[in-house]
């Protein structure tokens, strides 16, 4: 009896810390060895794309929940943990990496909700700079040494020639989200993307607006940023770009990270209409990619970005230009009808760049364009 019962409690006391291990602080833990993970949402897997980060006080993944509940599973290369999630819903775990650093997670379900915004003035408050491509010879280098021609020859229309160059330049790097180049302007990022580099989201939207500015279509970059930009500590906005199409009369969003351009009913979508067409449209919605990105999986991840939109008043292509401001300010956010005006990005970087407005005729207005520009499309 007394040798059965010290077995027993040497089993205990070898089973003691791996018992232990399940939880940390109150919450489930889950191990890994390298600092990536994958996670489920529904039947859909998003691989590769999520890094432990340990160094963080929180790690939040938003994950939308469009049909009241959704089957979620978080992934690492050597433990997993899953759970029902619902609108609302918050639901926190710890990743031990290595075995020595716990990094706190939370996954946060939300549901879609369509932003309010002013319609009622029509007449802008404000005045935008666009590229006129009248002899610029940064953008006649930039068209001619990497052939951009060649890129959209025999695109039926505008939309068509938008897809073809967002997708050309997804293609000149894989992502990646601490890397800057040398020089914030199209042709270094190019050149640089060609020796080996690879970049951010920021030098996605910086180099598809310059190859559209070369081409003849005005665009411009656009910064999203979630309604908590002041409070989150990582990751809290996302850039990317709009082109006004000249022959729709409107402009449409393009993400050259991801290579998309969101469409409902055959109508390209500029961010504030992707953003209604979420909450309203759902099922309509298209996500457009020539290299096939997931509806889920993106709308997933850029709905939260869809709050707070920001563009620069001047958006002309070249280096050393004498940007225009208005009262000191280079930039004009739009934010949503009774939403706080951020100041700071991030907890501790100032955001003292802009004007702000609630109306989409200010932020939508139509680029003046030239002939010149015109013959630049053919």
């Amino acid at each position: 009896m007394k040798k059965t019962l010290c077995l027993l409690l040497a089993m205990l006391l070898l089973l003691a810390p791996a018992i232990a291990q399940n939880t940390y602080k109150g919450l489930p833990v889950i191990k890994a060895a390298t600092n990536k993970a994958d996670y489920r949402i529904g039947s859909e897997w998003v691989r590769g794309s999520w890094n432990i980060m340990p160094e963080l006080e929180v790690d939040i993944l938003k994950v939308s929940v469009p049909n009241n509940k959704v089957k979620f599973s978080f992934q690492t290369d050597s433990d997993s943990i899953n759970f029902t999630i619902k609108p609302g819903d918050s639901k926190k775990f710890y990743v031990l990496l290595n075995g020595n650093d716990y990094a706190l997670t939370e996954i946060q379900g939300f549901g879609f909700d369509a932003l309010k915004f002013s319609k009622a003035n029509t007449k802008p408050a404000f005045s935008f700079v666009y590229e006129q491509n009248q002899d610029n010879e940064f953008l006649n280098t930039l068209r001619e040494h990497y052939n951009l021609d060649a890129v959209v020859a025999g695109a039926a229309n505008d939309t068509e020639r938008a897809l073809r160059m967002v997708n050309w330049v997804h293609q000149q790097w894989n992502h990646n989200g601490m890397n800057e180049p040398s020089k914030p302007d199209a042709l270094t990022i190019l050149a640089e993307a060609k020796a080996g580099k690879q970049f951010r989201c920021v030098e996605y939207g910086t180099v598809t607006a310059a190859a559209l500015n070369a081409i003849g279509l005005p665009a411009r970059r656009l910064g999203l940023k979630m309604k908590e930009v002041e409070t989150t500590q990582y990751g809290a906005g996302h850039v990317l770009l709009e082109v006004y199409l000249p022959d729709l009369k409107k402009w449409v969003m393009l993400d050259g990270q991801f290579d998309v351009m969101p469409v409902l009913n055959n109508v390209p979508l500029n961010a504030v209409e992707f953003q209604q067409a979420i909450a309203n449209n759902y099922n309509k919605l298209e996500i457009r990619s020539l290299s096939g990105t997931s509806k889920t999986q993106y709308i997933n991840w850029i709905y939260p970005y869809l709050y707070y939109f920001d563009v620069k008043f001047d958006n002309r292509e070249g280096i050393a230009l004498d940007r225009k401001k208005i009262d000191g300010k280079q930039s004009l956010m739009l934010l949503p009808v009774g939403a706080k005006e951020p100041k700071v990005f991030q907890i501790v970087n100032p955001l003292d760049y802009c004007k702000y407005t609630t109306s989409v005729a200010d932020f939508y207005q139509a680029p003046e364009m030239s002939t010149k520009t015109g013959t630049a499309r053919k």
